[in-house]
């Protein structure tokens, strides 16, 4: 599988890439890591018809593909990563795509790729060289077939007017445009595996054409229906320069790009994926006649094959479905995002175990989810166990149960051994003498707010620690059940000692009496090494987070759970918690049957957020820093697309791979409901009026029990 690039003799300059955008290179290697876009082609001529082409294609960042002069994605799949991770990814991948030429007289393959050398965003990773990487089938229409594939009968040559991130200019262009040269084969390390996902789709949601008369510099601002991540595409017929901004709503920061075009025809395609609800062109005319300038957008996200929906008597709270829904549609790409706007990688596995969740409401297909699981199990083994985030890597293993109980694919939980076993081995070395986490390198994350002038996104011990044991708790009883779905009961019943083990020294440490609460963790000092570690305080804190945690995970038993529910729920002496943190709570809701009771006053603090801006869900409700500006692009708070249809439905996964459900209906004083649930056999309906039984219908490889009537 040869892999090329430019010509290290001609561009010795071009060759080497930085790991990532967190990789802390010292000035002697900065020289060696210079920005460049390389132009790739190939040309194929054939006597014979082309009927289909299918191929793999990956490069070491990224690649913007056309063929035949048209666009066709955007990629490759990323590799994912972690704060900590600073080094080469372990793998890289390749997309698949099957182009079909079928309805027409095809016979060349004109292929044209774009390849950014260093990464820009810091879900970006890279093996530390630049390559470009294609192999493929070429069917004819008598089924005869061809293989292509890169070497150095291709061309690559780099493209100057890309002279930097967000920057470029027609005016750098050095050699003619029409000036190439051979590209050259260069050494495979890439250790490239298939994508586990289907490629992007690239959905064209906005164009538009202004024209800017002589010696004039004119401003054009659009509003988008709703926020998406974009690329910005432009052509040009005259001279000019352009500052593209975006930004998610007015008055809040915007990214931006420029582009100078010195040519009569001008056209540029965007690298960077902006996160956009309104965009801004600023245009000056440089020409001696009146130009015009064409914008486009193209917004990518993972393909959607199915649809769920909810639709209730309760407006609002439809409301809050559509925009959790969107919201995470546009943040599902090659891995789940955090937001369109941050696009961090996959150290925020808190987000997208919730996203998960809500896809099994909104869209049904898993793979992203899996394949998130299946990355960030080869970060924790490369990097032996330790993640930048200490809770989300705990919650890694909930999320790895739940996704398996949608899909009921064994393969991923086998993927995930090792990793599994590296963890909790890692966790097992932070423990002091009674069992308790004491030691570890960080606190965090437990919610986006501030207690006693401490942020919670990295707390220090004395309220942190009953968090991260909570979550290290719950860890060990997914563990338990996943070493059982795989047939290794010692070790399940190893793992089931510990837990019971380490649920009395729990509450033995952490749960005050007095108060009959628990309490957030120890003021004593903090030992091993620390990446992000706050000065701990001799101070005893209290807090919902490890109440609503220990209540969740059954650390405290059912009575205890329920009376803590009660008192804590609309404390306002207790700190508020944000729509990410709610997740955990309306789990707790529902698991101890309070959902009648606070579930829907809980769900209706959303209604006003979505009034506010339905482009797009709001990151969170309490400002944790008084200039602190949310995005809204951040679907770890979509939380009620999963909670609603799973309360009202009273759904219950039997069997994993959801080959047999129990429904126990409630309305929760809704006139009625309509909720589809789409799944890997076909679509589940719900429909239930008030006063009447629930109609629920299925495809037939699904199993279903009916629960109790409606009131």
């Amino acid at each position: 599988m040869p892999w090329i690039w430019l010509d290290e003799k001609i561009y010795p300059q071009y060759q080497l890439n930085k790991y990532n955008t967190l990789y802390d290179c010292t000035n002697k290697e900065s020289e060696n890591f210079k920005y460049c876009v390389a132009d790739i082609s190939g040309y194929y001529k054939f006597e014979k018809n082309i009927k289909s082409l299918t191929f793999r294609i990956s490069a070491d960042n990224c690649y913007i593909l056309h063929i035949n002069h048209n666009f066709i994605g955007i990629g490759p799949a990323l590799p994912g990563g972690d704060f900590l991770c600073t080094g080469k990814a372990p793998k890289h991948y390749a997309d698949k795509y099957v182009l079909d030429f079928s309805n027409e007289a095809v016979k060349n393959l004109d292929i044209k790729a774009k390849v950014r050398l260093q990464p820009e965003m810091c879900s970006d990773y890279s093996r530390g060289h630049g390559g470009f990487f294609l192999s493929g089938t070429v069917t004819f229409d008598d089924g005869t077939t061809e293989t292509i594939e890169t070497d150095s009968n291709w061309w690559a040559k780099p493209d100057e007017c890309y002279n930097d991130f967000g920057s470029y200019d027609s005016s750098c262009r050095e050699e003619p445009y029409f000036a190439s040269f051979k590209a050259s084969e260069v050494e495979d390390i890439w250790n490239l595996e298939d994508s586990y996902i289907p490629t992007r789709t690239f959905n064209q949601i906005f164009e538009r054409e202004v024209n800017v008369g002589v010696g004039k510099t004119e401003t054009f601002e659009f509003e988008l229906d709703k926020i998406y991540g974009v690329y910005p595409v432009l052509s040009t017929y005259g001279m000019c320069d352009i500052s593209f901004k975006a930004c998610e709503l007015k008055g809040q920061n915007e990214t931006e790009e420029k582009i100078v075009f010195d040519d009569i025809f001008g056209d540029y395609f965007s690298f960077r994926m902006h996160s956009a609800g309104t965009v801004k062109l600023i245009i000056e005319n440089t020409d001696d006649i009146e130009i015009k300038v064409t914008l486009k957008l193209v917004a990518p996200w993972y393909p959607i094959e199915k649809e769920g929906s909810f639709v209730t008597s309760n407006k609002g709270l439809n409301k809050v479905f559509d925009v959790c829904k969107h919201t995470l549609k546009i943040c599902r790409q090659t891995l789940h995002l955090d937001s369109t706007k941050h696009q961090e990688l996959l150290a925020c596995t808190g987000d997208y175990n919730i996203e998960s969740l809500m896809t099994m409401f909104c869209f049904g297909d898993m793979r992203l989810a899996e394949f998130d699981l299946m990355r960030t199990a080869d970060w924790i083994s490369a990097n032996n166990g330790v993640m930048f985030h200490t809770t989300y890597s705990l919650i890694w293993v909930q999320m790895l149960h739940d996704v398996y109980m949608i899909t009921g694919r064994k393969e991923i939980l086998y993927y995930c051994k090792n990793a599994l076993s590296t963890l909790l081995e890692r966790f097992d070395s932070y423990k002091d003498e009674n069992g308790i986490i004491e030691n570890p390198p960080d606190f965090m994350f437990v919610d986006w707010t501030v207690i006693d002038g401490f942020s919670m996104h990295h707390p220090p011990k004395a309220l942190g620690q009953t968090v991260l044991n909570a979550f290290y708790y719950n860890a060990l009883i997914n563990a338990i059940k996943i070493y059982s779905y795989i047939g290794e009961h010692n070790k399940s019943n190893e793992l089931k000692t510990k837990a019971d083990s380490f649920k009395a020294e729990f509450n033995r440490v952490f749960f005050d009496k007095d108060k009959w609460l628990y309490f957030d963790g120890l003021g004593t000092p903090c030992g091993g090494d620390k990446h992000y570690h706050p000065a701990n305080v001799n101070k005893k804190y209290f807090s919902k987070y490890p109440n609503i945690l220990a209540s969740l995970y059954g650390l405290a038993d059912e009575a205890l759970a329920k009376d803590i529910l009660e008192r804590i729920i609309f404390d306002d002496s207790l700190q508020d918690i944000q729509p990410y943190f709610m997740h955990y709570l309306l789990c707790a809701v529902r698991k101890y049957g309070m959902f009648d009771k606070y579930g829907m006053k809980l769900l209706e603090r959303w209604i006003p957020v979505v009034e506010e801006c339905d482009k797009g869900l709001a990151e969170g409700w309490i400002a944790p820093e008084e200039s602190y500006s949310f995005d809204h692009s951040h679907a770890w708070g979509g939380t009620p697309a999963y909670q609603m249809p799973m309360a009202i439905t009273g759904l219950e996964i039997i069997e994993p791979g959801m080959k047999k459900l129990k429904f126990n209906p409630n309305l929760y004083g809704l006139d009625y409901a309509h909720i589809t649930i789409p799944t890997d056999y076909g679509y589940i309906d719900f429909k239930a009026e008030k006063g009447k039984r629930a109609v629920i219908t299925a495809p037939d490889e699904i199993e279903i029990i009916r629960g109790d009537l409606f009131e």
